[in-house]
């Protein structure tokens, strides 16, 4: 039977952590508290969404550089730039120049991130924005279940079991059948897109930083985005 104070912690725990929004709990929680808040990812996602769905609905009003500007502000502020600090941390992490004080590769790969949503965001469909953080998330659940190495050093990968990866793929695709039944494809190649990589680089990749899951989320998110520009949507 599912712990409905469990769920609740684990919310808190997984809004805390990708989020701006800082709950206190007055409760210590738990692995199993954890294990539920990261279900629950990709409703978080939806959250986040649907609040860049209303912004991006005032495009038909004002320059869409405009608005553009004003999503990427809004993702910036509510992520509190998590993942995209993961972005910069993790190409630092693989691609070292030859002074190891430069930090190069990060700068320039954080730039294209943020570049490349600028860009896109006034380019898709309206109802792409909601299903955007819920294809990262959910895109980071199902690496989970692909990797085989030891993951023990980072905080969601590790705890991705078949209940997640179920929730992974249903809530999304739900919600895309929902609001635009098309983005049902966009979210199918890019799970297949993340998968493949993940599976190969697995094999080839030794160690893998903690900051890879940001990292995941964001790549997930701008390949959802492309995906979604290329096969027009509407």
């Amino acid at each position: 039977m599912l712990d409905l104070r469990s769920v609740v912690i684990g919310l808190v725990l997984m809004l805390k952590k990708y989020t701006c929004v800082n709950l206190t709990i007055y409760e210590e929680a738990n692995e199993e508290d954890y294990k539920n808040g990261i279900m629950l990812l990709p409703l978080i996602g939806l959250a986040m969404g649907f609040a860049a769905f209303i912004i991006g609905s005032f495009r038909y009003v004002y320059d869409g550089f405009f608005i553009s500007s004003v999503l990427l502000l809004y993702y910036c502020l509510v992520t509190k730039t998590t993942t995209i600090k993961d972005v910069y941390r993790t190409l630092n992490f693989y691609i070292k120049p030859s002074n190891q004080t430069e930090n190069l590769s990060g700068i320039l790969g954080t730039v294209l991130v943020l570049f490349m949503y600028f860009s896109l965001f006034r380019l898709v469909p309206l109802t792409s924005l909601i299903i955007m953080p819920a294809a990262g998330f959910s895109s980071l659940m199902i690496v989970g279940g692909v990797i085989k190495r030891d993951s023990e050093n980072t905080a969601i990968l590790k705890y991705c079991g078949k209940y997640h990866i179920t929730a992974a793929f249903a809530i999304p695709f739900f919600f895309a059948a929902l609001f635009n039944y098309k983005l049902i494809i966009s979210l199918s190649l890019t799970f297949m897109a993340i998968a493949a990589g993940a599976g190969i680089l697995d094999k080839r990749v030794k160690n893998a930083p903690s900051s890879v899951e940001g990292f995941i989320i964001e790549i997930s998110q701008i390949i959802f985005l492309i995906i979604t520009y290329l096969i027009r949507l509407g």
